[in-house]
């Protein structure tokens, strides 16, 4: 269980603090990609951020907006102009118990993957797979493991720490969530870096077997 309510106060500043915006821009790069009249669904949405970089696009989405921290809630619902193209709808539940029949053109999960465990990863991803068709992109923006970086390691050691002792954060490491991803029944279509390579943003598709069926 991780719960964001009591850093959501500083939680903005510490992550421009740290890695001086980049984390913002690793979930808006792709964005220009959404299309009029989609849907949306926004994983572990923190503060809401970046409904205000979708809002820019200027185009009305619907969008279904996850997050069990009421106060991150609170602040992603300031973000919504009432001029907004956007019809944002706010869930405070944690992603395992949302339910839905809907297929998703974009599932977006933005710093999420990393706050679990590989048994929780594993099952949050076929989570994910259900809300999905051949037709939905599967949007990440994540930490990237590295192994051969001596400050990568230690930011991350103290990442870690911090929002174990804060959140009850249940990773206790880094993993490689672009490749756990992509041996979870993904294809990636493109992936970018930021801050000397620690961050990426990545688009993945449902594979889909020989016989015609996603997997």
């Amino acid at each position: 269980m991780n719960h964001y309510d009591r850093i959501a106060w500083i939680y903005d500043f510490l992550a421009k603090w740290v890695f001086g915006g980049n984390v913002l821009r690793s979930q808006c790069h792709f964005l220009s990609q959404m299309n009029p009249n989609e849907r949306i669904i926004i994983i572990g949405g923190g503060s809401g951020k970046v409904l205000e970089s979708i809002n820019q696009l200027n185009i009305p989405l619907t969008i279904d907006f996850i997050e069990p921290s009421t106060r991150m809630i609170e602040k992603a619902r300031e973000r919504i102009q009432e001029s907004s193209n956007l019809n944002v709808n706010f869930h405070k539940i944690e992603f395992e118990s949302y339910k839905s029949s809907e297929k998703y053109a974009w599932v977006c999960c933005f710093f999420f993957l990393d706050l679990f465990n590989k048994k929780s990863l594993q099952i949050h991803l076929d989570h994910i797979k259900s809300l999905m068709d051949i037709r939905s992109n599967l949007l990440v923006s994540d930490f990237e493991i590295n192994k051969d970086s001596w400050w990568k390691k230690l930011l991350s050691y103290f990442m870690h720490l911090f929002f174990k002792a804060t959140t009850g954060l249940e990773s206790n490491g880094l993993k490689d969530i672009d490749g756990t991803v992509m041996n979870s029944g993904f294809r990636k279509s493109e992936k970018l870096h930021f801050f000397s390579q620690f961050i990426f943003s990545a688009v993945y598709k449902k594979e889909v077997s020989k016989n015609g069926n996603h997997s």
